[in-house]
């Protein structure tokens, strides 16, 4: 049995496509998914499945958006992926904890869905000249925001169609705390 971390995108914001986590855990218990957990409101869900990466994310997805009445795209990633692309953060050590004065808080990963689009990528950061530190690698964009996500303007460009891959992200503390769960 595999476990997997998904990270589902647009939910329970401003009231709107809202998603209970207790009736998510149960929706996905009830079709065979196996010790699933969920953490906060934003949709971090780690699971234990048989079946393969593609499989779990495009059941987990149908089942959403029967359950919930709407399409909620899910970033799924095997537990050795997470866990690798959490290490591989270039703003934080091995031990976790951010290098040179920066704060978890301001410290985030932007999950795709497939490796971005590298010429809209390239786009986005040359158009946008902020405070922010970005480092692409793989399908991760791993942000610092010195300022807060929630003051930057580029935040805002990362959609879908200026990526070309779906994003989600989640801050430090919330990785920390997926790795916290898979390791049980």
């Amino acid at each position: 049995m595999a476990k997997y971390v998904g990270l589902m995108r647009g939910i329970n914001v401003g009231g709107n496509r809202i998603v209970k986590m207790a009736k998510l855990r149960d929706v996905l218990t009830g079709a065979g998914f196996h010790s699933v957990q969920t953490y906060v409101q934003s949709g971090n869900i780690v699971l234990e499945s048989d079946g393969d990466e593609t499989t779990v994310r495009t059941e987990m997805e149908a089942l959403c958006a029967s359950a919930f009445g709407f399409d909620i795209p899910i970033i799924l990633r095997p537990e050795d992926v997470f866990r690798a692309e959490a290490a591989a953060c270039p703003y934080a050590g091995p031990d976790g904890e951010p290098l040179d004065g920066r704060l978890a808080k301001f410290l985030q990963l932007t999950y795709l869905s497939a490796l971005p689009d590298m010429s809209l990528l390239e786009d986005v950061l040359t158009r946008y000249r902020g405070p922010e530190e970005v480092s692409l690698q793989g399908s991760v964009l791993y942000i610092y925001y010195p300022e807060g996500a929630g003051r930057s303007e580029l935040a805002n460009h990362l959609t879908p169609k200026k990526l070309g891959a779906t994003p989600t992200s989640r801050n430090w503390n919330t990785v920390q705390k997926l790795l916290g769960m898979l390791a049980g």
